[in-house]
């Protein structure tokens, strides 16, 4: 058993391999447990961690550090601790959540990023949501690209919050450059403004937060099955409060805006059956991925519940073969998991 100290709670976490660090952050069902099998088979690689979450496993059960905020700064932590400037992310449900936000407020720390059945939802206004990375003006309801303002002009219509992380973005940028930086921030201020006079969508608190950890398990393995008595153990260490505590400030609209903007290589991994968190709708795969296919990769598993990583074999080599390529775009795997939906 490994552990530090980070603020004064224990952190626990297990180390397998040696090579370029990769970090194993678990979902709302259990610990860093159910990830020995993948560690096993990346150790040969990558140096692989997997960490409990406070509230979870052997860390630390001070329900004052239980939001997604701490989570996240634990981990940020924890990788400074390690004297670890980058490393890989794969995160599962909670771990997803995790993941996303330590990529969005530091992309540069974060080369890679592994998905397994995060939370995504649709907010109810996908077919009026302004994608972030779409070009739109902020004075009329024009695209920025047909003529009806400039990137400068884009800066002076700008909220002052807006105005200067756009005059910041700016610097050493060409012009297209430019107006990309000025189309996403746009179209991000386009949305939060809909958030003052629309209520924040989260499903998560219905999905997850009304029900115990044991009864979610029983929603993901059957009691026969060997899984469900595995996971038990960890579902009895874990402090209820930590789970709720994590989703409380959930939006599933600014979740899929992050994902979209996010610049790394990403590809999502979600089981078809998920009964927890139930797979995508085509709406929310094209919303998501935009015009980067070559940068953000789903790949929905068929017949595959909400443990993609204990009930697919090939798990392992997926993420491996996802972390060694340089294009994900050559996944020799993409075209037998393209969407079954079209």
């Amino acid at each position: 058993m490994s552990a530090i100290t980070l603020g004064g709670d224990l952190v626990h976490y297990e180390v397998l391999g040696r090579g370029r660090p990769v970090y194993l952050l678990h979902g709302w069902i259990g610990s860093w447990r159910y990830w020995v099998p993948t560690m096993q088979q990346l150790q040969a690689k990558y140096r692989v961690y997997a960490i409990d979450l406070f509230g979870f496993g052997d860390s630390g059960k001070n329900e004052n550090r239980y939001t997604l905020d701490h989570q996240v700064q634990m981990l940020v932590d924890f990788m400074k601790d390690m004297g670890q400037p980058k490393t890989a992310l794969i995160g599962h449900g909670l771990g997803a959540l995790v993941a996303i936000e330590i990529a969005r407020r530091d992309p540069e720390r974060i080369p890679r990023l592994v998905l397994v059945n995060p939370p995504l939802f649709d907010p109810g206004d996908l077919a009026t949501r302004i994608p972030a990375g779409r070009a739109v003006a902020l004075t009329d309801n024009r695209p920025l690209n047909d003529g009806a303002a400039s990137p400068e002009a884009t800066i002076m219509n700008a909220s002052s919050a807006m105005r200067a992380a756009l005059l910041e973005a700016s610097k050493a940028r060409t012009q297209s450059e430019m107006a990309s930086a000025a189309a996403q921030l746009s179209a991000l201020e386009h949305n939060e403004s809909k958030r003052s006079t629309t209520p924040v969508s989260n499903p998560l608190l219905e999905k997850i937060g009304g029900s115990d950890l044991e009864t979610l398990l029983g929603r993901c393995f059957k009691r026969s099955e060997p899984e469900h008595e595995k996971l038990l153990v960890d579902v009895n260490k874990a402090d209820q409060k930590a789970v709720k505590s994590s989703i409380m400030n959930f939006d599933s609209g600014r979740l899929l805006d992050t994902i979209r903007l996010l610049p790394m290589p990403v590809i999502i991994i979600h089981g078809t059956d998920d009964i927890l968190l139930e797979q995508p709708s085509e709406d929310i795969w094209t919303y998501i991925t935009g015009d980067k296919d070559d940068r953000l990769l789903p790949i929905p598993l068929q017949g595959v519940r909400h443990f993609p990583m204990l009930e697919y074999e090939r798990f392992p080599r997926l993420v491996s073969d996802f972390l060694d390529i340089p294009n994900i775009s050559e996944l020799e795997i993409k075209e037998r998991w393209k969407r079954r939906t079209r």
